[in-house]
């Protein structure tokens, strides 16, 4: 059985543990107390697994390129449920999640809006919108807000602001957490290169030419793939301890022991 492998079998018992506690989670008082911040942790949660499986099946498969543009993905997706996260943890309300799910319905709908525009220029140079805000005010998603105000707010949202926050939290008390955090920001950086069709990406794949160097790197990023998106499912019980102790501290446990194994294989 090759490393991979033995970490899809661990994957799996972390998914057994998921099964035994995801359906009570839909009568628990976190849910009734934090509707909208449950309904966030489950949107990264589902999304980083789904990213997390393709990655495994690109190590399989020998999908050097797609695997690295994976990866960035679920850096993101990671840093992202972290900023939820830490705010959850700051206010112990819904606001923050229902503001990040507003607002960045809303910057999606603006972003439309202006590729739109934009494609309408490549046609008619002097084509604009006069009026947004008009324009916005009849969009369901823009209700009560302004051009100017999602700018404002989803600047917020943009991930190298939310590294900024994350470090700022982190400094406070937990060095080793900015620490962690640097080591992801590097990477996620060097990534870019596999996003965007860098040079520094064909540089890299055209080095790993042998089955065993590639071996290693599929090993390193399913091992940290591994991590990543099951430490969401980790951090999601603990906030869920905060409120049903007795029911989910058991999972919390066991989910924990199971990640700590990754270290064995």
């Amino acid at each position: 059985m090759n490393e991979i492998e033995k970490i899809r079998d661990l994957d799996d018992e972390v998914f057994e543990e998921f099964k035994k506690y995801f359906p009570k989670t839909i009568s628990s008082n976190f849910v009734k107390e934090y509707p909208k911040t449950n309904l966030l942790v489950n949107l990264f949660d589902t999304s980083s697994t789904f990213i997390k499986n393709a990655i495994f099946d690109g190590c399989e498969t020998d999908d050097y390129y797609g695997i690295k543009i994976l990866y960035r993905s679920l850096i993101e997706h990671f840093v992202r449920f972290k900023y939820l996260f830490v705010n959850w943890g700051l206010m112990k309300s819904d606001k923050f999640a229902t503001e990040y799910l507003e607002y960045n319905d809303a910057r999606e709908v603006l972003d439309s809006i202006k590729a739109v525009v934009s494609e309408q220029q490549l046609y008619d140079s002097n084509f604009k919108i006069k009026d947004w805000d008009n324009l916005l005010q009849k969009h369901p998603k823009f209700s009560n807000k302004t051009r100017k105000e999602v700018d404002k707010e989803t600047a917020k949202y943009l991930f190298k602001n939310i590294i900024r926050f994350l470090n700022d939290e982190f400094k406070k008390g937990e060095n080793e957490m900015s620490e962690f955090l640097g080591k992801f920001i590097i990477e996620y950086s060097s990534l870019s290169s596999y996003v965007h069709g860098g040079m520094k990406s064909y540089q890299e794949i055209t080095s790993a030419n042998t089955e065993k160097k590639r071996a290693i790197e599929y090993n390193r990023i399913g091992g940290l793939s591994f991590q990543l998106s099951n430490s969401i499912k980790l951090f999601s019980l603990l906030m869920m301890v905060q409120t049903d102790r007795e029911v989910f501290s058991p999972h919390y446990l066991n989910i924990d022991k199971l990640l700590k194994r990754i270290n064995e294989i």
